[in-house]
């Protein structure tokens, strides 16, 4: 019976959607860590309270883990924007904040609006945070006709596997690094200025990564080569999470950092 039980769970395990889960743990973990380490101190201080004195860094995955909930049935499309590729930027900014193929943005822009009149609200913070790292995840704001990336093979060390879940996890994991030490070393080389939240930064964000993603697409041909694409797409990926960190750092100073 055991047997039968394990057997089903990780039937089950490999069949989940691909296009509702974001960087992975340690990618999340790294843009909290960041996001942390780059707030004010009184935003700092605010936010800890709420999170019950739990870091950034720990709570960055509550919006995947919350899924085995019934409770939250129907928030997988919070975690995505799928865009048709080549769009420019006036129709972007006009599809990103509808919920068509996914409501990444609209949802992000709805988080922040209610923090600011609740900001002790611990489950709409821990969703923001979660969010604000998808959201910089180049194929979160994939195509739709390929699923974000999830209908793109490729081969990656010898496996079959999505671009999507090269991006979401296998590139970071090769780097063999825990988190607070992939954080610490991005707080060092990736300089990234924590600028004041403005009405138009979640869409600007937004746009960076509907451009990246093309970059991603294109790069799918090389991955065989695993060392080479390692070597000349990492950078693009450490680029990704020190921005995520800086703009969550943004947003959380935004919302905690003048009380």
């Amino acid at each position: 019976m055991k047997k039968n039980i394990t057997i089903c769970f990780l039937v089950g395990l490999f069949f989940v959607p691909q296009a509702a889960w974001g960087w992975g743990l340690i990618g999340h973990r790294v843009i909290g860590e960041l996001a942390q380490k780059k707030m004010s101190p009184i935003a700092r201080k605010n936010v800890d309270a709420v999170l019950k004195h739990a870091s950034v860094a720990m709570v960055a995955n509550w919006g995947d883990f919350v899924r085995s909930d019934e409770k939250y049935n129907g928030q997988e499309v919070w975690h995505y924007k799928d865009i048709a590729a080549n769009m420019n930027r006036e129709d972007f900014n006009k599809e990103a904040v509808t919920k068509n193929n996914g409501e990444l943005i609209f949802r992000v822009q709805e988080l922040i609006a209610k923090l600011k009149k609740d900001p002790n609200n611990e489950e709409n913070l821990k969703m923001l945070i979660h969010l604000i790292g998808d959201m910089h995840m180049p194929l979160h704001m994939g195509r739709p006709d390929d699923k974000g990336g999830n209908s793109v093979r490729l081969t990656w060390q010898g496996r079959n596997i999505s671009i999507h879940a090269l991006w979401d996890e296998a590139l970071i994991e090769f780097q063999k690094l825990s988190y607070t030490e992939y954080a610490d070393h991005l707080f060092r080389t990736h300089v990234v200025k924590v600028n004041p939240f403005q009405p138009d930064s979640v869409l600007n964000w937004a746009w960076g990564t509907y451009q990246t993603a093309q970059k991603v697409y294109d790069s799918a041909p090389e991955a065989e080569n695993q060392y080479k694409y390692n070597y000349k797409y990492i950078g693009l990926v450490e680029d990704r999470l020190a921005l995520a960190g800086a703009h969550l750092a943004s947003v959380l100073n935004y919302i905690y950092g003048n009380k």
